[in-house]
């Protein structure tokens, strides 16, 4: 199966995805949406949201798709339930505690650029 190397986003532009700026070989430093070499989130950073009301039918999607569907993320106070967004483009959820993000969940194209679950951790409790 061919990996994708770019799509279009809701307002209708091209965005390449972290497998087509990872075989280009080198970082551009323009602060790409996908960039895979870390500059992005060095440079900007990552923000969390507190979920709503509103967000609970792409959480379930999320959660659905992921490999562990069987998670009941709605144990979870609604409070510990966060939305990641890098660049202002939602990324995924972190289901957490006071102290530790317990799951991630990425968006299909943020899924192969490095987000793990210790790294995400370090942007939320800085």
């Amino acid at each position: 199966m061919e990996k994708e190397l770019s799509y279009l986003n809701a307002e209708g532009f091209t965005v390449f995805t972290s497998h087509y700026l990872k075989n280009r070989g080198t970082c551009c430093k323009t602060t790409c949406l996908h960039c895979p070499f870390g500059f992005t989130l060095k440079k900007l950073g990552m923000k969390f949201k507190e979920a709503e009301e509103a967000d609970f039918d792409f959480i379930d999607s999320l959660v659905k798709s992921s490999k562990t569907p069987d998670l009941s993320w709605r144990d979870f106070d609604p409070s510990n339930i966060q939305i990641i967004l890098v660049k202002d483009v939602v990324c995924g959820v972190a289901l957490k505690t006071k102290i530790q993000i317990k799951h991630v969940f990425l968006t299909e194209h943020f899924q192969n650029q490095g987000l793990s679950l210790e790294l995400i951790e370090s942007y939320y409790f800085i």
